[in-house]
């Protein structure tokens, strides 16, 4: 029933878009095109998409061994997944420390290291302590220990925004890495693009929330050439040139491709052209329609003019997006738009898209952001979940999420919990 509404209607709504007279968007249209395209039937109007909280602690330590101080996910002694969260060299016999954790996180770890990066053991605080005097004598450890790594979210995206499309959340697929080094003002992100599950273009960067482009001395690949190296088309969706650039509102901005496809396979066709095929969205393989491909990875060093600017780039400030020209059946034109978390769905970095953001405030987001960097996503097609009220029935990888989407205050650990693994890229 929703396909069939939205194929109807899909047409008219495309021309409203196109048009130069603004009057001719139909809001209830739109509204009603989203609703009976969207998965489920009853989502929760107050919904905002986060996953994620964040936090800051001060770390006061006078014992001259501790040397540098992390907040881990999990204990190491324990666990084999814990991450680091964030990490900071113990200045003036402290060190403040911000972090992003899973919604649902109530215990936090922290851990003391020496000079060598030894660890020497953690201590477990409870989430929104603010404060700690640390000492050695705190400190546990036992004879089984898994070192932790850094940690990574996964990002996903529908690019057809405005306009509604499967929901497979799999257009593009980034993972995102934040790590540190023993210099206080930088910070290392390392971006790995996964997948795109779309034949459309969309070019790609990270905005850097709260970060004056002025704030930031330099942002340099440490790993290669820039993604897109040696494309040599006219750049029409990121129009400024080099690794970093300045965003609309003077905020700093990592560019980080102009064509995805050009990104997985720098070839082109025998017409000169780009070939845009799904990339590891699909098992199975089809020439000129999909393939299977290993991720494109780079870091980026970003060089800050303090260290406080440095300690400010946490997740919840890490803005990837996605700038496409949105097409109805490949063909009419609708429009430039930059597709970001929800969060920031109408920010407008680097152009400003909207006439009237409140025209697409439909409490619905066209990105996902995942607090688990092996987060399995749907195969091309496959929608998250779907659920629908007449029948009371929800199928789909994850089923947790639809109850998530029906109640933002429930199901926030939904991305743990698979359903039906043989959906799953």
């Amino acid at each position: 029933m929703k396909k069939n509404y939205f194929f109807l209607c899909l047409a008219v709504f495309a021309l409203s878009l196109t048009s130069c007279n603004k009057e001719l968007f139909d809001q209830e249209q739109y509204d009603e095109l989203v609703d009976n395209q969207f998965m489920i039937d009853n989502a929760d109007p107050k919904h905002d998409w986060c996953l994620t909280k964040n936090d800051t602690i001060l770390v006061r330590t006078t014992e001259a061994i501790i040397y540098k101080v992390q907040v881990l996910t999990k204990n190491p002694y324990i666990h084999t997944d814990s991450e680091i969260a964030s990490e900071g060299v113990c200045y003036g016999n402290q060190a403040g420390l911000t972090y992003t954790v899973p919604l649902d996180q109530r215990v936090i770890y922290i851990a003391a290291l020496d000079q060598d990066d030894n660890y020497l053991g953690v201590v477990p605080v409870t989430m929104g302590t603010k404060e700690l005097d640390l000492l050695v004598s705190m400190l546990q450890k036992s004879t089984t220990f898994t070192p932790p790594t850094y940690q990574t979210f996964s990002y996903l995206y529908e690019s057809t925004f405005p306009i509604p499309d499967d929901f497979d959340y799999n257009d593009m697929v980034m993972r995102i890495t934040k790590s540190y080094t023993n210099i206080s003002t930088e910070v290392l992100l390392t971006v790995a693009l996964t997948a795109a599950g779309t034949a459309n273009p969309y070019a790609a960067a990270i905005h850097l929330g709260g970060v004056k482009y002025d704030d930031v001395m330099s942002v340099e690949i440490l790993d290669g050439d820039p993604m897109d190296e040696g494309y040599s088309f006219q750049r029409s969706l990121i129009t400024q040139s080099g690794t970093l650039i300045k965003g609309r509102n003077g905020e700093a901005v990592i560019r980080l491709f102009e064509h995805v496809h050009w990104v997985f396979n720098k070839q082109l066709t025998d017409m000169g052209a780009i070939e845009g095929i799904k990339y590891n969205t699909s098992h199975e393989v089809k020439e000129h329609v999909s393939a299977e491909i290993d991720p494109v990875v780079r870091t980026f060093r970003i060089t800050c003019k303090t260290r406080e600017v440095a300690r400010s780039i946490t997740f919840d400030r890490i803005d990837p997006f996605l700038v496409c020209n949105t097409k109805y059946d490949q063909v009419m034109d609708a429009g430039i738009w930059e597709i970001h978390t929800y969060q920031y769905k109408f920010t407008g970095i680097l152009r400003d898209c909207f006439t009237d953001k409140n025209a697409y405030d439909n409490h619905v987001s066209w990105a996902l952001v995942i607090p688990k960097g092996d987060f399995r996503y749907p195969l091309e097609g496959v929608s998250m979940c779907t659920y629908q009220k007449e029948i009371d029935a929800t199928f789909g990888p994850y089923e947790g999420f639809a109850n998530w989407l029906k109640s933002h205050l429930t199901n926030h650990d939904w991305y743990l919990h698979v359903t039906r693994e043989q959906l799953l890229y």
